[in-house]
């Protein structure tokens, strides 16, 4: 985990292979922040759901070998989780799917766009009102 020259002091920054097999370690970490700001635990089940549908589709939309970044901030009464990766087609994830259609479910706000300059890295931020 890396802080950010820009990051808040709760921020939380994974840099993990775009593979698969690091949704355990970024669910893991979801649900620490979320038990951390004290959501009840219905919602840090959501916000853990969520981070691994984020996850997945920008693995899914990663370049091979490229290094998948999550950003977990705490921001008022919101929890903001953005992952972004280096886009093998430059395509987004579709807003059509049934896996955007659960992030919306899990969440108050999605959004995705891709980034610019030679790596097109595809973003999917996730905000989740922390109900207290």
């Amino acid at each position: 985990m890396t802080m950010p020259e820009t990051a808040h002091h709760d921020d939380v920054e994974l840099r993990l292979p775009a593979d698969f097999g690091s949704l355990p370690v970024v669910r893991g970490v979801a649900a620490t922040v979320a038990m951390g700001v004290d959501l009840p635990l219905d919602q840090v089940s959501d916000l853990r759901l969520a981070v691994d549908e984020v996850c997945s589709q920008v693995i899914a939309l990663a370049r091979r070998g490229a290094e998948l970044t999550c950003l977990f901030r705490v921001s008022g009464a919101d929890i903001v989780v953005t992952a972004w990766a280096p886009s093998a087609t430059g395509r987004l994830p579709s807003p059509e799917s049934f896996g955007w259609h659960v992030l919306c479910t899990l969440t108050d706000d999605a959004r995705t766009w891709q980034g610019g300059g030679s790596d097109r890295a595809v973003h999917v931020e996730v905000r989740k009102h922390r109900n207290v």
